[in-house]
């Protein structure tokens, strides 16, 4: 039976998304670095703020399923774009660092992003960033906040007077398709970025900082709070097809996404991201 979305949760997601935060915060100057792939870092900080986050969340609603990005020793799990990787029934999914290599090298651009999804529905969502000690929150149907006040996406519709923000993977060759998406979008917006964490973008369009953001290939950790946040904010988020309602959103399994703070805007971003 589907769960609601209840104050409690929204609560415990926002305490344990801070612990993570502060947590990172205690471990800068002091961490050792490891490679989960070609440029995919790890830190101690990483395995730090996890277990302080699922301790919390596993002491408020101990039934609740855990899905985080360091495993801990789990095992080997699905890949992103593949039936199980984001869990099944409710559970919590957690990035304590979103944007390690930010992290690792003095880059003030990461968060801890923390939501809570029953199948692919989000309930709660939590991203703080912990340099500008900001945290952005969302409960379905409760709409979105920044640091306790309500936040709501900019207006714009046009491509020209757009901001967009864009996610390439840790390994980038020129003629990967994520260059193609950033050579096709570049003449008609009216700038690109590329800050390093996706949680980051998605809470930044929530609040009209960003207009749009795009990507192709990524985990569901990365985007379950900051979808939430998007919508809740007046947003939209959709899959790349054509025809898609733009309130369509991602499998959790499989998160490749555009969001945006208008549909018109998402429709055009569509139209160049084939």
């Amino acid at each position: 039976m589907p769960i609601t979305a209840t104050p409690e949760h929204a609560a415990a997601c926002e305490k344990a998304a801070r612990a993570g935060g502060r947590v990172l915060r205690e471990w800068v100057g002091r961490f050792s670095v490891s490679q989960k792939g070609p440029r995919d870092l790890v830190t101690e900080a990483d395995h730090a703020a996890q277990r302080e986050i699922r301790g919390l969340l596993r002491e408020a609603f101990p039934d609740y399923g855990f899905i985080g990005e360091e495993d801990d020793g789990g095992g080997p799990r699905p890949a992103s774009g593949h039936a199980g990787h984001s869990g099944t029934g409710v559970r919590w999914i957690v990035d304590p660092l979103d944007g390690t290599s930010n992290y690792v090298h003095g880059f003030p651009a990461y968060c801890v992003s923390v939501a809570l999804a029953d199948a692919d529905d989000l309930l709660v969502g939590t991203i703080y960033d912990p340099i500008r000690d900001e945290c952005f929150s969302a409960r379905r149907g409760a709409g979105a906040s920044l640091d306790g006040r309500p936040v709501r996406v900019a207006t714009a519709t046009d491509p020209g007077d757009a901001i967009a923000a864009v996610s390439f993977p840790p390994r980038v060759t020129p003629d990967a398709p994520a260059v193609a998406d950033f050579l096709a979008v570049l003449p008609h917006l009216h700038s690109v970025r590329r800050t390093g964490s996706t949680a980051l973008n998605l809470a930044w369009l929530a609040c009209g900082r960003l207009h749009a953001f795009w990507v192709r290939r990524i985990a569901c950790w990365d985007v379950a709070a900051g979808m939430l946040l998007v919508r809740e904010a007046g947003g939209v988020v959709g899959p790349f097809v054509a025809g898609t309602p733009c309130g369509e959103t991602p499998p959790l399994d499989d998160p490749a996404l555009i969001a945006a703070c208008t549909p018109d805007l998402l429709t055009s971003l569509r139209g160049m991201l084939r």
